[in-house]
């Protein structure tokens, strides 16, 4: 029993081979594409999940920033009035210690001099 096969019978039965290898090898590429594509949707979708707690977050904190900026500007405010006090204090305490550390110094040499005598220098 003799097989005769033309040139093209043969042609079309290698093509056939091949695209069936070519199929074969492909199932598990498509698969992995296919299990590549279920994770990335999942991945997608807790990215989604996260941004709207991060808007919602960004929401609340913007709403808290008013708040906060108003404190740091009465915080501003009594630093400013208390540096203002504090210089009030600081004049109006100034004179009248520098005049009792005069007096009070006067009051020291006198001492000293007139126990001394009046012969000596005190002022050492």
């Amino acid at each position: 029993m003799t097989f005769t096969v033309s040139l093209a019978e043969l042609s079309i039965f290698i093509i056939a081979i091949a695209f069936l290898i070519l199929v074969v090898s492909a199932i598990p590429a498509l698969i992995q594409l296919r299990q590549t594509n279920r994770a990335l949707q999942e991945f997608s979708e807790e990215g989604k999940r996260l941004l709207a707690d991060v808007k919602e977050i960004t929401h609340k904190v913007n709403g808290h920033m008013g708040d906060i900026e108003e404190a740091v500007k009465k915080v501003r405010d009594v630093t400013i009035k208390a540096t203002g006090v504090a210089e009030v204090i600081v004049d109006a305490v100034k004179g009248p210690a520098v005049t009792l550390a005069g007096v009070i110094a006067g009051i020291t040499f006198g001492i000293k001099h007139f126990r001394k005598g009046g012969e000596e220098d005190v002022r050492e």
